[in-house]
């Protein structure tokens, strides 16, 4: 597996530190910051674009607006929606872009991993994915 740019929005710190010291163990790049406004001052000064965003989505629009940044500057950009399952349907009608898979809060880092390890976007084998664990939907 080859090592990949990972950009990690969540105003939790514990998700931040949970997410990056597995992906950083895994041989990653890994940024973190704490709100889609503060990606969206970092995303477009970035030298490399990330491989991956990992996102949370709640009721505020800038997140949605890290996503049309992020397919901006690097179209193959793969974003992880990191959501609770109430919100999900709702989030999928806003995104309407089959690129984007779902984390269902709360998540196991297994399933972020294996997020992280999956084909890359674009492949006949992407597409919207959903992780929610059995006996959690």
């Amino acid at each position: 597996m080859s090592s990949k740019r990972i950009f990690v929005i969540d105003r939790s710190r514990t998700i931040q530190i949970i997410l990056r010291t597995h992906f950083c163990n895994a041989g990653h790049q890994v940024i973190v910051c704490n709100t889609p406004q503060e990606a969206l001052g970092i995303l477009p000064g970035l030298p490399n674009a990330p491989d991956m965003i990992f996102l949370a989505i709640d009721d505020q629009r800038e997140a949605y607006k890290v996503i049309d940044v992020a397919k901006r500057q690097r179209a193959d950009t793969h974003i992880v929606a990191m959501v609770i399952k109430e919100e999900q349907e709702d989030i999928q009608r806003t995104v309407k872009t089959t690129d984007v898979s779902y984390l269902i809060k709360p998540f196991h880092i297994q399933d972020a991993l294996a997020l992280v390890s999956a084909p890359v976007p674009g492949c006949a084998s992407s597409g919207t994915r959903t992780i929610v664990r059995e006996g959690e939907a």
